[in-house]
């Protein structure tokens, strides 16, 4: 029953999301499950390419669509974080607005998937495990490491460490690089002397 009501939940998200014609990159949970291992998850996460007055302008649309929020609140955490949260129930839809040109790289490799019923964009394993190392959370740095558990024999090393570098550089903080790093040193245990 939960099950059912979070796939409803799951719809009416991403059918608001195309209808108000925002271009989106399902990440979170949800893409974890798409592309890494099995987890639980209760709510939906993706990057959204708005700028921050569109992303305003969208919090009025998902108003009228049904979805609750606190307005100031909301529009405080678009300023402050670029990101926006609204719910239905006791589900979420975390909205995180795209801010680094590997974004919309990562938008541009992305796959479609069929999820609940509609075909939604994810990002390939690597841009995930991008999208996870960046954030850096405990629960992301799992997450990436069952990405690569999975895509292990697949992964394009290079195009990760070839896209993170500048982000880090950039940021003059390279401790996105070393989180990748060990994510990525299960891979090489796992595939032995033969692959090197």
């Amino acid at each position: 029953m939960a099950r059912s009501k979070f796939d409803e939940f799951c719809r009416a998200a991403f059918e608001f999301l195309d209808g108000a014609n925002v271009r989106s990159l399902v990440v979170g949970g949800l893409a974890v499950v798409a592309i890494g291992e099995p987890r639980t998850t209760a709510d939906a996460d993706a990057v959204v390419f708005l700028t921050p007055e569109a992303a305003k302008k969208l919090l009025q649309r998902a108003k009228e669509k049904g979805f609750e929020f606190e307005l100031p609140m909301e529009l405080e955490r678009i300023e402050t974080t670029g990101t926006m949260r609204m719910r239905r129930g006791r589900f979420h839809l975390d909205l995180i607005l795209a801010s680094l040109p590997f974004e919309e790289e990562a938008y541009r490799r992305s796959i479609r998937k069929k999820l609940f019923g509609r075909f939604v964009r994810f990002p390939t394993p690597e841009d995930l495990i991008l999208f996870k190392v960046l954030a850096g959370r405990e629960k992301d740095l799992l997450d990436a490491e069952g990405v690569v558990r999975r895509h292990e024999r697949t992964l394009d090393c290079e195009y990760l460490e070839r896209t993170l570098r500048p982000i880090c550089d950039l940021a003059e903080d390279m401790t996105p690089w070393s989180r990748l790093q060990k994510v990525l040193k299960g891979r090489s245990r796992s595939q032995g002397p033969e692959s090197s």
